[in-house]
C-alpha cells in the first residue's frame, strides 16, 4: 500500500467536504495530529478505523486501500491488486520482523556469553598463595 498516496486521497476527500483537520480528527474521536500523520503519508490509521473513516469521507474501502476513486469498471481489478498488496506487504513484515527478531536474539546470547565469562574470571578462585604482610 502506497501511505502517501492514500494519505494524499485522504486530505482530497476531506477537503472536498469542506472540513478541518481538526474537524475530522473529532469525528473519529483521534487526535488531529493523528489525521495530519495519515495525511502527509507517516502511517496510516488504525484498521478498527477504517470503515468510520471511509463512512465520514463517503468512500469505500478499496477506494481507501487504493488511494483513489474507483470507477464499476476498475473496482474488480482494483479489489484484487489492494488483496494482493495487503498481502505481500504482510509477508514482508513478518519476514522483516523474523529477521529482527533472531538478530536480537543473537545479540543477547552474546551479550549474555560475556557478561558469564565476565563473572566467572571475577569469581574463580586464585591457584596461589598471597604472602602475608605484618
Amino acid at each position: 500500500m502506497d501511505l502517501v498516496k492514500i494519505g494524499r486521497y485522504i486530505a482530497g476527500k476531506r477537503k472536498e467536504l469542506g472540513m478541518t483537520q481538526k474537524q475530522l480528527s473529532e469525528k473519529l474521536g483521534m487526535s488531529d495530529k493523528s489525521v495530519s500523520k495519515w495525511e502527509r503519508g507517516v502511517c496510516l490509521p488504525d484498521v478498527s478505523v477504517y470503515s468510520e473513516l471511509c463512512g465520514v469521507l463517503g468512500i469505500s474501502i478499496n477506494e481507501f486501500i487504493a488511494g483513489e476513486d474507483l470507477s464499476q469498471e476498475t473496482i474488480v481489478q482494483k479489489s484484487e491488486e489492494n488483496i494482493m498488496g495487503v498481502a505481500t506487504d504482510s509477508k514482508n513484515k513478518q519476514k522483516f520482523l523474523k529477521r529482527t527478531i533472531c538478530v536480537l536474539l543473537i545479540v543477547s546470547i552474546l551479550a549474555l556469553s560475556i557478561i558469564g565469562v565476565i563473572i566467572y574470571k571475577a569469581l574463580k578462585p586464585r591457584n596461589f598463595i598471597e604472602p602475608l604482610t605484618f
